[in-house]
């Protein structure tokens, strides 16, 4: 089994790099990585691309037409550049123990206003035109063109596979390839041409007869040119929603980036400043209720502190006098009664009625006193009355104060309000991105409405054709070989598609297991998963929690996600182990301490004997550098030089 190794990449007059760049690969077998730090916009993605349009050209590009595949090289182009734009890939091959270095370079020579690419493939220091030409055969057999991506991907971009809609199709589309599904499909063509052939037979029959076998051929056509069709949309509706995805995330970014320099403020204004008209009323309420809670004429008395003690001791005093002199009274009139009533001599008599006198004149005299205070002041009857009155004060006063307190709050609100002149670049720039977003939902929708127009056509052209089949049958009843083949080649095709499920089905169980494996292996929370199930009928994804519940995949942070999607690339890539070097760019810019070493030690260090990893300079550093640093065969630098305009590739060397 074949086996790629990079050697070295060299670039030429294409995106940032001008003159030719070259860039050392030379891994070791305890060593596998590679390490290329560089500034955003010094040359990352275009390294990742260079490599894979250089190894397949238009099919390594992941576009829905040749035309974008121009529009990108195109605008690679430098304008500044003294010669043609080139890209060449020095590689190893490695079968049956042999190894063969080859070179493959793809040159792009301008030709008046468009560009002709030109393929060439070296081996033994010259080009060797058969390995040329059979160059996208040899280069498929041992890594698919549409699995490139799998092996050659951008780290920011990888979290949109955990996408529940996208992520059956993928692995789906990547376990047919790896299990050689393509040699079924050919033998289920050559059946379809059997059949054709079986009823294009005898032909010189019957006018009837020969246009019921034109309408079988025109319909299983029809049939054919659908069915590639809905596969072309199908791939075309997967990259425009992964469009849509990013154009909403940075959508959401730059708008959660806009409301904090103020665009919440300003699109709030109308309500702040509502809420100022409301609390300027709210305190002119409190400020009147106020005021009329401290017009209570009793109010004052609070006022008194100790003199209004006085006031009620006084009060008490003159209520005793009072009462004294109406039992004195009494007293007078009871003595008139006793002296009246009772016998004694007179001596006696006249001793008794001084007696009593003077007894009331004492009682009188004790508790005799001029009254100070007016009548109808009672402070029985006043004190809860200036007790309500003063509570009435205090509530007044909290509110007011609470009043004023919310309206300097709501003032200072609005203060904050930009103006609008001072957003007119955030208004733009929130504009264009929500037009983004807008055409990639119109792009989407009409992709969509394509695709269930040409299923519908799809079925229609089904029914249509198998009842002219049914039709051929039915007039082939005579020549009972020719039904025999027929007949034959259409179970021989029912039982190919149900081993073909049958074999996806059973791909599917040891996905769970590979899955599961690595994503427990990256996952921080290593309690959180369960198992990781892939569905054998429909290839859907669905996480077992450990309380054996399902883990919606909302509940899954962005980092989460993203070590999902490369548990789900593991996976994969496992399959074709040893076969193909692994390029990551921006691995890492989204996890967190704890998941990049995690990363860095389950999955750099094993799951390629050739791994590249494409880092800004913030992103691996520190602890993770350290982590990396035992499996790095070398580390280079890719300069952006501002005053030239372009970028200069610095190769560290050799890492003992």
């Amino acid at each position: 089994m074949a086996k790629i190794t990079f050697i070295d990449i060299r670039i030429e007059n294409f995106g940032p790099f001008r003159e030719r760049q070259i860039l050392d690969l030379t891994v070791f077998p305890d060593k596998p990585v590679v390490l290329i730090k560089a500034l955003n916009g010094s040359g990352k993605t275009t390294l990742l691309t260079a490599l894979q349009i250089g190894l397949y050209g238009y099919k390594g590009a992941n576009l829905a037409r040749r035309s974008e595949y121009d529009q990108l090289i195109a605008g690679l182009q430098r304008s500044d550049a003294i010669g043609d734009a080139a890209i060449e890939v020095n590689l190893a091959i490695d079968r049956g123990g042999v190894r063969t270095p080859i070179s493959v370079r793809r040159e792009w020579i301008r030709r008046g206003t468009s560009l002709v690419e030109n393929l060439s493939v070296n081996s033994g220091g010259s080009e060797d035109s058969q390995l040329t030409e059979g160059w996208d055969e040899l280069i498929n057999g041992i890594l698919p063109a549409e699995l490139v991506q799998l092996f050659l991907f951008d780290g920011e971009k990888i979290e949109a596979l955990a996408n529940p809609e996208r992520l059956p199709d993928l692995l789906r589309r990547a376990t047919e390839v790896f299990l050689g599904l393509g040699g079924i499909d050919a033998l289920g063509n050559d059946l379809k041409a059997v059949e054709r052939r079986a009823n294009s037979r005898g032909k010189d029959g019957a006018d009837e007869l020969n246009q019921a076998r034109a309408d079988a051929e025109k319909y299983e056509q029809q049939c054919e040119a659908f069915a590639e069709r809905i596969t072309l949309l199908s791939q075309q509706q997967a990259d425009l929603k992964n469009t849509l995805d990013r154009a909403k995330i940075a959508l959401e970014r730059f708008t959660a980036t806009a409301r904090r320099s103020g665009l919440s403020a300003f699109e709030q204004a109308a309500q702040l400043r509502a809420n100022v008209e409301a609390a300027m009323k709210r305190r002119k309420e409190t400020r009147t209720a106020l005021a009329e809670a401290v017009g209570d004429p009793l109010l004052p008395l609070a006022w008194l502190g100790s003199f209004w003690d006085n006031y009620k001791d006084q009060w008490n005093q003159d209520q005793q006098a009072q009462h004294a002199n109406l039992l004195a009274s009494e007293f007078e009139k009871r003595d008139q009664r006793l002296l009246r009533t009772v016998a004694l001599p007179g001596k006696s008599l006249e001793a008794f009625r001084l007696a009593l006198k003077e007894d009331l004149f004492h009682f009188r005299t004790s508790f005799q006193r001029k009254a100070l205070l007016v009548a109808g002041g009672n402070p029985e009857e006043i004190q809860p009355k200036l007790y309500t009155a003063v509570k009435l004060v205090g509530t007044q006063a909290a509110a007011h104060a609470k009043a004023v307190g919310y309206l300097t709050r709501a003032e200072l609100t609005v203060g904050q309000i930009p103006a609008e002149e001072q957003l007119a670049n955030v208004f733009s720039s929130l504009q264009e991105h929500s037009k983004a977003v807008s055409g990639a939902e119109i792009q989407l929708h009409d992709t969509a409405h394509e695709l269930d127009t040409v299923k519908s056509n799809l079925a229609h052209a089904e029914v249509k054709l198998n009842a002219a089949k049914q039709r051929l049958r039915l007039e082939f009843r005579g020549d009972a070989l020719e039904q025999h083949g027929l007949e034959a080649a259409a179970r021989a095709k029912k039982v190919l598609a149900l081993f073909r499920e049958r074999l996806l089905a059973s791909k599917a169980e040891w996905l769970s297991e590979m899955i599961t494996a690595e994503f427990r292996e990256l996952l921080h929370k290593k309690r959180m998963v369960s198992r990781v199930v892939v569905d054998p009928g429909t290839y859907s994804v669905s996480i077992v929690s450990s309380s054996g519940s399902l883990l919606p995949m909302e509940r899954l942070s962005a980092g989460e996600r993203q070590i999902l999607a490369i548990a789900v690339l593991s996976a994969l890539i496992r399959e074709r182990k040893g076969r193909f070097p692994v390029v990551v760019d921006t691995p890492l810019a989204r996890l967190d301490q704890k998941h990049r070493e995690t990363l860095i030690n389950n999955f750099f260090a094993k799951v390629s004997h050739q791994v590249l990893v494409l880092s800004t300079d913030e992103e691996v550093h520190g602890q993770a550098y350290n982590a990396l640093l035992p499996f790095m065969a070398a580390e280079h630098r890719l300069d952006y030089d501002e005053r030239r305009h372009c970028t200069v590739i610095i190769n560290g060397g050799i890492l003992n």
